[in-house]
Parts: C-alpha cells; sequence; structure tokens
C-alpha cells in the first residue's frame, strides 16, 4: 500500500507538470465516458435492472399468437375464460391505458389513466401506500366508482394530504372516491402505461359476447407451474372461442406466457444497445487518441525512465508506475465526465421517446457511477498498456546519453501512433456512415407524403358528457353548433370533426364484401374512421372516385362508406368498387354487426395513419350522421375538432377555448395541437437515435482531428533532421508539404478501407433502423470517405506547413 499510494502520488506531481497534455487527455476521455454513462444510465433502466417487484421471475405478459390480423391483446370472452384458470395463476390481471377529464380545482385537465382489473396490484406484489387497493367487486361492470392515485399525483395536485382516502374526485363527468395512494417507489414499467397518474377499475362483466380485443394481461404463474404448462391450458379455450367468434378468433392461435422482463426489453427494442455499441467506439476512439497523447509524451521521458532503471527500478516497477499515471488521468476524465453527464442529463431524458419502458426510473445513480469508475480504470489500462511498455523497455547505455533516443524505440513508437491514427479513423468512418444514414433516413421520413395537407390545421379533442348528451341527435347537435361557431371565427377556412385523427392510430374492425362467396377473399379489416362531411375537405384529402359524405347522407338514408385507395387496391384488384356493399363487424358476430350493409359511394387518397415508415392500411369511413350502429358506440362521446386556417392556428386557439368553454363547461382546454406537432410526435424514436448518433459521430470526428494533428506533429518533429537535409540538397516547400500530407493521407487511406469494411459487415444492424436508405448506400460511403480525407487532410495542414519552414542549418546544428 505505501508503494500504491507513492505512485499515485508521484503520478500526481508528473500529470500536474504539464497541464496541458493533462488537460486535453482528461477532456477527451469525459468525452467518451461521459457519453457511456448517458447512455449506460438508459441501458440500466431498461436492460439490467430487475424489475422493481417481488417474484418478478414469476409474473408473465399473457397473451395470444397466430391471430391472422395480427396483434397479441385479448378480449373480454378471452379474458373469462383465461380468468377460470386459478390452477395455474396466483393472479391474473387485464388493464389498457387511456385518458380521463379531471376537474381539480375547478381546472379540468386531461390526466393518463390506467384501467385495471381486481388483482393487478398484487400480481405484481405492490399495495397502496396509503388506503387499500380494489375489491373483486369494484372492478366489476356496474361496481362503484373509485381510484386509486399516483404518488406524484397525490403530492402535485393534493399536496401530499394523509387524509385523501375518501375524497372525492370529478373524472368523465362522474364522481369518483379515492380509497388509496401507491408508493413513491412504485414505477411502472409496462408499455404505453409509464406516465399514469390516476388507476381506475377495469369494468369486467360476467359474461361478454365482444370480441373486440383492447386490453393487455399480465399474471403471476403459481410456484411449480411452467410457462409451457400454462400455455397448454389456456390455448383449450382459445379453441372453443375460434368456434363462437370465427372471424376474430382463429383455430390455429395459442396462449403465449412471455416473461415480463423480456417484454419490456423486447418493447423498448434494439436501439438503446445500438447506441451503447455506438458510444463505445467513441470511447474507443478516445483512447486511441489519448494512448496516441501518452506515446508522444513518453517520448521526453526516456532519459526519466532509464535513470530509475540504473538505480534499481525493476520494469514491472516503473510499468506499474506509468499504469497509475495512466489510470489517474482516466479516473480524472470519468469523474469530469459523469460529472458533466449529470448536469446535462435533462438534455438526454427530453429526446427519449415517453414509450420507452422504465423511463421514470433512469437516472445518473449509483450503478452508473459504478459504472464510470470500473470503465475509467479499464480505460487507463487499455490506453496506457502499449505506451507503459514501450517506455518501460529500456536500453540504459544509449537513453542515459544526453539528447539521444534510440531509433528503434522510435520507430516503434511511430508504428504504434500510426496503428492507433488509422485504428481512430475507422472507427470514426463506421460511426459517421451510421449518423449519416439515420439522417438521411429521418430526411426522407420527414418527406414523406402523408396523404394530407397538415400544414395550418389546429385539432382538439372533446369529450361529450354521456349524462348531459345521451342521444346520437344530442351528441350530433352540440357537435354541429360547436362547428358553427368555430367556422365563423376569422380566418378559418374549414372546420370538420372525427373519431380519430392521422398519425394518431384509431381502432380497426373487420368487414364482409356482400355478394362474393364466403371466403378469405370476401372478408378483411381495416382502420375505422366516423368523419364529419367536410373532414375530407379540412384535411384536403383527394377524391379519387366518386364522391364523399353530403348532408343528405342522414340517419334515415341509405348506410354508405368511403374507402381509401389502399383498400380499394387490396380487395377490388382492377375492379371499380363503387356500388359494391360491405358488412362492416358482420364476421365477428351478429351482436356487434351492423344492421344493414354499406353501399361503397367514394374511394378517396391513401393516408398515412400510423407511421411515416409505413404504407398507408386501408381506411373505412363512416359518416357521423349514421353513428349510430353498435360499432360506434361510444364515438359520438370523444371527437376531435380538425380547423384549417389562413394563419397560425396558435392565433385562434384562444378563441376555440372560449368556445369550448362556454359550450362544454368542464371540458379540458389543454388538448390542442397542430398537425405538424403530431406528425413531429410520430418520429420521436427516430429522432431520438438520430440525434445521439449524429452527436457521437460528431465527438468521434473531433476527437480524429486532434489526434492525427498530434501524430503529424509528432511526424514532423521526428524528421525535423531529415527534412533540413532534403531542403539543404534542394527539396522545396511543396515537396516538403507534399510529403507530410502524404503521411496524413496513407493513415486516413488505410483507416478508411478498414471502416468500409466494418461499415459493410454491420449493414444487417443498422437496417432495421433506416428508411428508404440502404446501409451500404454508395453515396453515403463514398461522401463519408471523401469527409474523412479532407478532414484528415486538413488537420495535417498546419504541421505540414510548419515543417516547411524549417531552416536547414537550424536543425542539422541542433542535430
Amino acid at each position: 500500500m505505501n508503494d500504491f499510494w507513492r505512485d499515485v502520488r508521484y503520478a500526481i506531481r508528473m500529470l500536474s507538470k504539464q497541464p496541458a497534455f493533462t488537460a486535453i487527455a482528461i477532456l477527451t476521455l469525459a468525452l467518451g465516458i461521459g457519453a457511456n454513462a448517458a447512455i449506460f444510465s438508459i441501458v440500466n433502466a431498461v436492460f439490467l435492472r430487475p424489475l422493481p417487484f417481488p417474484n418478478s421471475e414469476r409474473i408473465y405478459q399473457v397473451r395470444r399468437t397466430g391471430n391472422q390480423i395480427g396483434g397479441s391483446n385479448i378480449s373480454w370472452p378471452i379474458f373469462l375464460a383465461w380468468e377460470q384458470s386459478r390452477q395455474l395463476f396466483d393472479g391474473l390481471a387485464g388493464y389498457r391505458g387511456d385518458d380521463a377529464t379531471v376537474v381539480l380545482q375547478g381546472d379540468p385537465q386531461t390526466i393518463s389513466s390506467l384501467d385495471v382489473s381486481s388483482e393487478f396490484f398484487s400480481v405484481l406484489g405492490v399495495q397502496p401506500a396509503l388506503g387499500r387497493a380494489f375489491r373483486a367487486d369494484e372492478t366489476r361492470l356496474g361496481g362503484p366508482n373509485v381510484l386509486i392515485l399516483s404518488d406524484a399525483m397525490w403530492r402535485t395536485h393534493f399536496d401530499s394530504d394523509s387524509g385523501v382516502v375518501g375524497r372525492t374526485v370529478p373524472i368523465n363527468g362522474k364522481i369518483f372516491s379515492v380509497i388509496g395512494v401507491m408508493p413513491h417507489s412504485f414505477s411502472l414499467p409496462l408499455p404505453y402505461t409509464e406516465n399514469a397518474q390516476l388507476f381506475l377499475p377495469l369494468p369486467v362483466p360476467a359474461q361478454s359476447q365482444n370480441p373486440s380485443n383492447f386490453m393487455r394481461c399480465v399474471g403471476l404463474l403459481k410456484p411449480g407451474v411452467t410457462p409451457a404448462q400454462a400455455e397448454a391450458m389456456l390455448t383449450l379455450p382459445l379453441g372453443e372461442l375460434s368456434k363462437v367468434f370465427p372471424d376474430m378468433i382463429f383455430p390455429s392461435e395459442k396462449a403465449n406466457l412471455r416473461p415480463l422482463g423480456e417484454y419490456l426489453h423486447a418493447a423498448a427494442g434494439p436501439v438503446p444497445l445500438l447506441l451503447l455499441g455506438a458510444v463505445s467506439l467513441v470511447l474507443l476512439i478516445a483512447c486511441a487518441n489519448v494512448a496516441n497523447l501518452v506515446l508522444a509524451r513518453a517520448a521526453g521521458r526516456t532519459r526519466e525512465v532509464a535513470v530509475r532503471a540504473a538505480l534499481g527500478a525493476s520494469r514491472g516497477r516503473i510499468l506499474r508506475q506509468l499504469l497509475a499515471e495512466n489510470v489517474i488521468l482516466a479516473i480524472a476524465g470519468g469523474v469530469a465526465g459523469v460529472v458533466a453527464c449529470y448536469f446535462s442529463f435533462n438534455l438526454v431524458l427530453a429526446l427519449i421517446p415517453s414509450n420507452l419502458p422504465h423511463i421514470g426510473a433512469i437516472a445518473v445513480d449509483s450503478h452508473v457511477f459504478a459504472f464510470a469508475l470500473l470503465l475509467s480504470v479499464v480505460t487507463g489500462i487499455v490506453f496506457g498498456l502499449v505506451p507503459a511498455l514501450q517506455t518501460s523497455k529500456t536500453d540504459l547505455q544509449t537513453s542515459l546519453k544526453e539528447g539521444t533516443e534510440r531509433g528503434g524505440t522510435s520507430r516503434e513508437r511511430g508504428r504504434w501512433k500510426a496503428v492507433l491514427i488509422v485504428s481512430e479513423v475507422a472507427l470514426a468512418f463506421v460511426l459517421l456512415v451510421s449518423a449519416a444514414l439515420v439522417l438521411e433516413s429521418l430526411s426522407r421520413l420527414m418527406h414523406v407524403p402523408v396523404g394530407f395537407d397538415a400544414d395550418r390545421v389546429l385539432t382538439i379533442h372533446v369529450t361529450l358528457p354521456h349524462a348531459q348528451f345521451d342521444t346520437p341527435a344530442k351528441s350530433l347537435a352540440a357537435l354541429d353548433g360547436i362547428t358553427t361557431q368555430f367556422a365563423a371565427q376569422p380566418g378559418v377556412q374549414e372546420v370538420a370533426y372525427a373519431s380519430a385523427l392521422p398519425m394518431d392510430k384509431g381502432g380497426d374492425w373487420l368487414f364482409s364484401i356482400e355478394g362474393r362467396p364466403d371466403t378469405k377473399e370476401s372478408k378483411g379489416d381495416a382502420d375505422f374512421r366516423t368523419v364529419q362531411a367536410s373532414y375530407f375537405a379540412a384535411f384536403r384529402i383527394p377524391v379519387e372516385r366518386g364522391r364523399v359524405f353530403t348532408a343528405a347522407d342522414s340517419p334515415n338514408s341509405e348506410p354508405v362508406v368511403v374507402i381509401n385507395r389502399a383498400m380499394a387496391a387490396m380487395y377490388w384488384p382492377g375492379e371499380d368498387p363503387i356500388g359494391s356493399f360491405i358488412w362492416v363487424g358482420k364476421p365477428v358476430s351478429a351482436a356487434s354487426a351492423e344492421p344493414a350493409p354499406r353501399r361503397i359511394i367514394g374511394v378517396v387518397g391513401n393516408v398515412h395513419e400510423d407511421a411515416l415508415g409505413e404504407p398507408p392500411p386501408p381506411v373505412m369511413y363512416e359518416p357521423y350522421s349514421q353513428a349510430t350502429g353498435p360499432l360506434s358506440a361510444g364515438v359520438l362521446s370523444g371527437t376531435y375538432f380538425i380547423i384549417r386556417t389562413a394563419q397560425d392556428p396558435g392565433a385562434i386557439t384562444p378563441a376555440v377555448r372560449s368556445i369550448l368553454r362556454t359550450a362544454l363547461p368542464g371540458q379540458p382546454l389543454d388538448t390542442a395541437r397542430t398537425m405538424d406537432q403530431i406528425i413531429s410526435n410520430s418520429l420521436t424514436s427516430e429522432r431520438f437515435q438520430t440525434t445521439l448518433l449524429t452527436l457521437f459521430g460528431g465527438l468521434g470526428l473531433l476527437i480524429v482531428i486532434v489526434g492525427v494533428y498530434g501524430v503529424i506533429s509528432y511526424f514532423v518533429a521526428q524528421r525535423t533532421h531529415e527534412i533540413g537535409v532534403r531542403m539543404a540538397l534542394g527539396a522545396t516547400q511543396t515537396s516538403v508539404l507534399r510529403l507530410v500530407l502524404r503521411q496524413g493521407a496513407l493513415l486516413a487511406a488505410v483507416g478508411v478501407v478498414i471502416g468500409v469494411a466494418a461499415s459493410l459487415a454491420l449493414a444487417r444492424v443498422l437496417r432495421g433502423l433506416l428508411y428508404g436508405i440502404a446501409p451500404s448506400d454508395p453515396a453515403t460511403l463514398v461522401g463519408i470517405t471523401a469527409l474523412l480525407m479532407i478532414v484528415v487532410l486538413a488537420a495535417s495542414w498546419i504541421p505540414a506547413r510548419r515543417a516547411t519552414h524549417v531552416d536547414p542549418l537550424i536543425a542539422l546544428r541542433h542535430e
């Protein structure tokens, strides 16, 4: 220990004597280690940290697989059948995310909520810190209106009142009683539930004929029951239900149990791990750069090391001393990096997609500090080992001669510096290619034709209280009255309302085509939208055939439907669908089917309803005036207004809110968004990965510039005598400049060749992140090659110019 502390003190003294070297090395390492710490905090929260629930190894996401129309969610009939399997589970619970209109201090607000069945909290092994959880009778259809608050909701809106249990809260036009408050440590990492502030009862019916798949399910397996056993037993009810709902539940379907942790990892996707790989490349570049700096510094310490060896220090003792300096340097860089990460962490959090599991638990905590410390020590050894081995290998007889340095050692150091620079260039090439590809991919996504005109369109969501608007006629009268008031505002061009917005993921329904044989070709699945007649005009959606809805399409007229081009091409290829009839909902069950078929009266252009990177799905539109069937239940209560303006939509937002405040007292007014904002929000994940990869690529390029400059400067200093001789023999400044730049260009060329090979090898990894561009895109590879060559030559230019000003007499006299 005495030797250890002596090494530490000596290392600190030596580093303090060269503040410029120390500062550059620490800054370089801080960039690499700090960036790694930031990304590790995400990876740790999503992939490494144990789930915050007892018996988490027995908690499974209970799903179904093999459904021919996609999706793993379940319906009431499936849940009720599985709920009978008490011999398999210690608890089985359904849940679904939603938004609730809550009135707090007289101000209506839209707050994320989670509807859960009675065993939800017992499955997770968590109980409220105040009050109690839901009882079974409270989560049955017709049960009492009760709710549980999240800790954040309790602190923010109820001032941490310990007497909150029993208080009432108006939610969705009904009065709910608070029965509990969740613990502060309770974190819900399930996808689409991360922001839940309220927990409401999921009204489980005693029986149901509604096969609509709208919820997810989690279960706590009994000890000794294997997932395979549970899957086999839960698949049996699916077979029976497929006979009742043959077009909604298929005979090929099976139950599937997936460990909750594995389910969350899959929901997070590969992006966090890919970013960790990218930021590791930044650290490797930083290590190579610092190793080059240490090698350059070691050239001036040959005599010092020789003196220590002459006084009896063994090579191992010298090696340990040199590694101590490097580790201290790395730890200092790691501390600086973590501090920078801590103070800039809110910027990182702002970029993270809100649907990333565990986002609430992402933090710079003790695990991140431990990771940074371990990384610093390993980094110090990695970048310092080669320089330390080179420096400790000393020829005493040669090294103790004043002003001399072994040519062999110098050449060997030069080779190592060249290898390190080639490595930096190759790693930077991979990073820059990745960043350029995702940047181009994002650019192409942002320019994908969405199928409608989103410019200067304001949207706002309203909920009509059922107690006040208990019939379709009342609801339509209220919506039409608000529409008239909106349309009267200055600058408003078009107003419409709809059950869902493009890019906001509405629902879908099965349908069958009238007059065709009962085969697969006569049935299909399409997104189902209820829209007001001026919807297509408000969004500037082109009408390609037939017509769209008019005032003549009333509740008493023939049921009609408009479809999009994708639906027409899929189910009427080479035919004109106008005049055809479809039964919406009929393949599901008689109870859920509409009472009469709908005649197709028009075909409109395709609209991106989901992600921009996916092709537009088939869509069918029904008019609001005919939204009276069982499929449209609830459509009239939750509606989106679409307002097209001649100027900035923000200018009419106050007027819109004022109208709603008068027409619908208690209506939340915080749901106003422009369509541009909705489209931008749909690209949050792509923007996250693009921003970070671009940042990492930029960091890598900056470090390469510093490294190339240092190596070429070392090259010039090492060959000062040779350059002096060349110039004394008649070499021109141009030839000397060419000599030095050739050295930099050669290093860059070798690095680029290796980088191209590595990028092509990694093409498959990037393929899933890209849209409209191949991972091996020639233009990108050529562009990054040109960029790196230019950057390396630019970094070589200053030392090259310095070499052309070498005075031959001074250089030869010095030697």
